[in-house]
């Protein structure tokens, strides 16, 4: 038995000496508002808690224990009867709208936990580039009056404005941008620059593995300054070399992985050093930390920070120090004389997090790339 006036259930007592009722004062308020307030309020709000139970329940985890039986196969009679048992029980209890709201809450809550960090992140930073986009902080016009005469005026200053801070929006989403480099060598080396004659210089065996020689920098990555710099690579007799941060032909960072000692296992060392106005200046020499063959295919990563870089090969540290001299510059490779190796591809990629994809597909123009386009 529920009282009429709260739809609550009643107290034993109540219900030997009111069956309606649960106490005198919602009697009387039944009385004097009538059936039909009681009435409209539970025909609106059990649909709502209803749907919200189905919404719940249809995009809920299910116990493994308590996985729906497959077609053909009938459920367990416990499992029945425990279902009943819950309809029963919700029915009976009624629409409780603060522990639908308590539980639909923790349903929203498990289901943003689960969804993927791409998806957070952008659907929390959606609102804040729109809000940039749409608001920022563009001056204002002070108009005084828009009489006929100045009316056109104060339109071409308002556009004017309005103009020059998207311009300044567009490029600071354009700056934030993601960007990404990549060769495989197999539509030739017009990408990259040198002092000698490439198509000379350097060479290509019949893998397609493409074979440097004298310094080429690879022109695209040129005014980038903090970047993730990765190659595949081998090297064939005695060393292989590459180059980063390279401002031009005459000044850059330079490391090499030299053969000390050749055989099936060989001793390898890590030599690197900086190139400052053409000019080598000491370098630092070390043991290679790995166990290596001969025929090994190096797969090397170059990050660099401000004056951080950090050096990785085979997904293993082997290096890391701090050089503020260089600020910017491009990727390279070198193999001096006597020296020969084989490079496969080659990637740099700056920004690429997640804020920088999404600036990258809402930068109102494309970002030149691999083959002159951005990945």
């Amino acid at each position: 038995m529920k009282c009429r006036y709260c739809n609550i259930a009643l107290a034993p007592s109540r219900r030997f000496v009111d069956g309606e009722f649960c106490c005198e004062d919602h009697r009387q308020l039944f009385e004097a508002e009538g059936p039909s307030a009681t009435h409209s309020a539970t025909q609106v709000t059990q649909p709502v808690w209803a749907a919200l139970r189905r919404l719940r329940h249809r995009f809920a985890p299910r116990d493994a224990g308590l996985a729906a039986p497959e077609e053909g196969i009938a459920a367990p009679p416990e499992r029945k009867v425990q279902m009943i048992s819950d309809d029963d029980q919700a029915s009976e209890a009624g629409a409780n709208p603060a522990r639908e709201t308590a539980a639909s809450w923790r349903w929203l809550n498990a289901a943003w936990r689960s969804a993927p960090r791409d998806l957070k992140l952008v659907s929390l930073l959606l609102p804040v580039l729109l809000v940039v986009a749409l608001t920022g902080s563009i001056p204002k016009v002070p108009i005084r009056e828009l009489s006929p005469q100045n009316l056109d005026h104060v339109q071409s200053q308002v556009q004017k404005i309005v103009g020059s801070e998207w311009k300044n929006v567009n490029q600071t989403i354009s700056d934030r941008a993601a960007v990404a480099y990549a060769d495989d060598f197999r539509s030739g080396l017009d990408a990259w620059e040198s002092r000698s004659n490439l198509t000379r210089s350097w060479s290509y065996d019949a893998a397609g593995f493409v074979r440097p020689g004298p310094l080429a920098v690879f022109k695209p990555t040129v005014d980038l300054s903090d970047y993730r710099f990765e190659f595949l690579g081998e090297i064939d007799q005695k060393a292989m070399g590459w180059a980063f941060r390279a401002q031009d032909l005459n000044n850059y960072y330079a490391m090499k992985l030299v053969v000390v000692k050749p055989g099936p296992l060989p001793l390898v060392h890590i030599v690197r050093y900086a190139v400052i106005n053409g000019k080598e200046g000491p370098r630092v020499d070390k043991p290679l930390p790995l166990t290596v063959r001969s025929d090994m295919l190096y797969r090397i990563q170059v990050n660099t920070r401000g004056g951080d870089f950090t050096i990785m090969a085979q997904g293993q540290v082997i290096d890391f120090w701090s050089d503020n001299r260089l600020r910017h510059g491009g990727v390279g490779f070198f193999c001096n004389r006597g020296e020969r190796a084989r490079l496969r591809w080659v990637e740099v990629s700056h920004q690429y997090d997640a804020l920088g994809r999404l600036c990258a597909y809402l930068a109102p123009y494309g970002i030149e790339g691999r083959n002159g386009n951005m990945n």
